[in-house]
Parts: C-alpha cells; sequence; structure tokens
C-alpha cells in the first residue's frame, strides 16, 4: 500500500477526475506523516476496498447451434482480455493477493466471469446433445479453458501477434470436440454413494424442488445420466438424502418433474389448435415442432428420459410405467390423426398409435442427435420421409 501511495500523483487523480486539489483534501483530510491516516494513504485505502476490474460481463446470445458457435464467445472473451481486460486483472490479483478489502472487491468479478465462461461452455455441451467425458466435469472443463485464455491473454499481452481470436476458436473447438461425449460412452458402474452432512431447515427454503432440478440437470450435463445417483443430487442440491428420497424417490421422478409442465405446454397449444378447427395437416406440423422445441430446450432432461427407457425397463420396470404416464409424446400428435383420419386427410393403412409413436420418436431422436438442426428442420425432415405414408392417398 506505501509503495502504491508512493507511486500516485495527487494532481494526476485530480486532473483524470477533473475535480480540484482542494476538492481531494476535503474527502481525504489530513497527510500520513508523523503516524497520521490521511491523505494520500487514506485514499489508497478506499482505492483498494473499492477496486474494479470493471468486467461488464458476455452479451447475451442464443443457445449455439454447434462447436463453432460455442466457441465464438471464447474468442469475444480472448478479445476482451486482450484489450485491457487482462491488464486489469493481473493488477488486481497482484493487489488483492495481500488485501483483504481489494479481495472482496474484485471476487464477485471474477466468479462472474467464471460463471458466464462456464455458462457458455455448459451450452456447448447441451448443443451437442451429450456429457463431458470423464474425468472431467463441466466446472473443471470450464476453469481449463478459463485459465488457457488467460494464459494466452497474457502471452499476446507481451507479444503482441502471437495468438489471435481465429485461433481461440479453432483451439476452443478442438478442446470441445475432445471433451465432449455426445453418445453418454463412458459409462461406468457408479462408486458407492458416500455420506455428506445434512443442511438444517431444508423444508423452508422457499423452492427446494426446483433446485433440486436445477442440480440434476448440471449433474447430468457434467456426467450424463448413468454416472448420476441421487447421492450426488443431494450434495449438489445441498439436502439430505433422506429428504430427497422424500421429495423424488427416484432419478426418473425428477426428470419427470422437469418435464412434465413443459410437455403439457405442448398438449395445451395442440388442444387449441383443435378447438379452433386448425386443418390437420397444419396442426401436425406444428405440434411436432412444439415437441421438437421441448426436446430441444431441454437436451439434458430428455436424453435421460430416453436413456431410462432405453436401459432400464427391464431392472426397474416402473421407469417405464412413470415416463408413459406423465411424458408420453405420441400422445400430443394421436388426436390430431384421429381428426385427420374422420376428414378423409390421413391414411388408415397403419393403427393410429403406430403413426404416433413413428413421427414422434423420429422429431425426439434426430433432436437429439442432430444438435445443429432446428426443431422445424427437424420436423420437416421426419415429415418429408414419413408423410407420404400418412396422408390418404388420392385414387
Amino acid at each position: 500500500m506505501t509503495d502504491l501511495a508512493r507511486s500516485l500523483s495527487i494532481s494526476a487523480v485530480v486532473d483524470g477526475a477533473g475535480l480540484s486539489h482542494q476538492t481531494f483534501h476535503n474527502t481525504y483530510p489530513g497527510n500520513s506523516r508523523g503516524g497520521g491516516t490521511g491523505g494520500k494513504e487514506a485514499f489508497v485505502a478506499d482505492l483498494l476496498d473499492n477496486l474494479t476490474v470493471n468486467y461488464s460481463g458476455t452479451a447475451a446470445t442464443d443457445p449455439p447451434a454447434g462447436l463453432l458457435d460455442a466457441a465464438a464467445p471464447m474468442s469475444a472473451l480472448f478479445d476482451d482480455l486482450t484489450s485491457g481486460l487482462m491488464r486489469r486483472r493481473l493488477i488486481a490479483t497482484l493487489l488483492a493477493a495481500d488485501h483483504d478489502g481489494a479481495r472482496k472487491a474484485v471476487t464477485p468479478e471474477f466468479e462472474r466471469l467464471d460463471a458466464d465462461l462456464r455458462t457458455k461452455v455448459g451450452q456447448a455441451i447441451q448443443a451437442q446433445g451429450g456429457s463431458v467425458r470423464q474425468p472431467m466435469s463441466l466446472t473443471s472443463l470450464s476453469i481449463v479453458l478459463g485459465a488457457l485464455l488467460d494464459g494466452l491473454a497474457l502471452r499476446e499481452m507481451l507479444s503482441p501477434g502471437s495468438f489471435s481470436g481465429d485461433d481461440i476458436t479453432a483451439t476452443t473447438t478442438s478442446i470441445l470436440r475432445w471433451a465432449i461425449d455426445p453418445l453418454h460412452s463412458d459409462r461406468q458402474v457408479p462408486d458407492p454413494e458416500p455420506a455428506y452432512p445434512s443442511v438444517d431447515s431444508d423444508a423452508l427454503r422457499p423452492d427446494l424442488e426446483a433446485e433440486v432440478i436445477d442440480a440434476t440437470e448440471a449433474l447430468f450435463v457434467d456426467n450424463g445420466y448413468f454416472r448420476v445417483t441421487l447421492a450426488d443430487i443431494a450434495a449438489a442440491a445441498r439436502l439430505r438424502l433422506d429428504d430427497l428420497r422424500r421429495l423424488f424417490p427416484s432419478k426418473v421422478d425428477i426428470i419427470v418433474a422437469a418435464l412434465k409442465p413443459k410437455f403439457d405446454r405442448v398438449l395445451r397449444l395442440r388442444r387449441a389448435d383443435e378447438r379452433l378447427g386448425i386443418e390437420p395437416a397444419i396442426a401436425l406440423r406444428r405440434t411436432m415442432i412444439e415437441l421438437g422445441e421441448f426436446v430441444i430446450d431441454h437436451r439434458a432432461m430428455s436424453s435421460g428420459m430416453l436413456l431410462a427407457l432405453s436401459f432400464e425397463q427391464f431392472q426397474q420396470p416402473n421407469t417405464v410405467t412413470t415416463v408413459l404416464e406423465n411424458l408420453y409424446l405420441p400422445s400430443a400428435v394421436v388426436p390430431i390423426l384421429e381428426r385427420g383420419r374422420e376428414a378423409g386427410v390421413f391414411s388408415d393403412e397403419a393403427p393410429t398409435i403406430d403413426a404416433a409413436i413413428m413421427l414422434t420418436n423420429n422429431v425426439l431422436f434426430r433432436c437429439l442427435t442432430r444438435p445443429t438442426e432446428t426443431a422445424i428442420e427437424v420436423v420437416d425432415g421426419v415429415l418429408r420421409l414419413l408423410m407420404p405414408g400418412i396422408a390418404s392417398r388420392t385414387p
């Protein structure tokens, strides 16, 4: 603090602030000579307690359609770092290393940058419909990418021209391509559930179920459906395991709680089209697009639902029952197909339920395996192939 006070010029400070020397001395009276604490050293103490990095946060963007889109925010952050943010981060780190006030002042900005980076990386993983390849997690991957950006920005600051934004995009894309496991292929038998300390007053938290759902979704993104246990979810949600089991006896119950309100919206919109007499072919496409948006907006949970149905139906038959009772996707289009058949618009060569299953299953699988396609693109591709078999044939 003494070295900083000696290096500062009051004249430079007041000139930069557009103030007078008198204003400065009125604000920070006295001086540090003879054991005093006023004047310039008082100003420095105040300065450190209000230190800022001037990090304004990353601009809000649409979820990335692919890895290149996901890498673009990294390149933008690298540009911010090399344009002055890295210098401020270094200075803040040095000053905060042994000054509590400076540390408290800049910690929120450092944490905000870390949180923004974690959000961008999480969006990239969700866009691929996968999880982080073991043994990494979303948090550790974000830390690695953040450290890489800091290091390269420092190198660029010391050796201008050594690295560019395009280089960052290419490097980040390569790392994400390696780090994301789109098929959850690294499934392993989970370790025994560890014991976690209990948290008091769990029941008094305002929306405990929402916190559990958010924690579960983050864990699915990090680890995939299979490697996440109820104990993991309880720890992430800061909840006693017994209390979690009272709220949600299984992971499938959490998935249903997360997805059912969203699926109910799809059903509500379909019923509105029916009451308004929307033509069946148009209503079918509209409802399937809503189904596609439902899956894309909740990839981690939708992927978990599919994996639970695919792999756990023999070990836990009640899993299938729970999902089918609450999230039976074909039920969204069955009434439209029946109405179309009554009107002679759709063929009745196959049972209605079989046609509905084929349509919705194709939308579900394609949304999860074609992360670069929008819901409209997915549905139009499915209908282009299947609609000739559904539409009524003219003689």
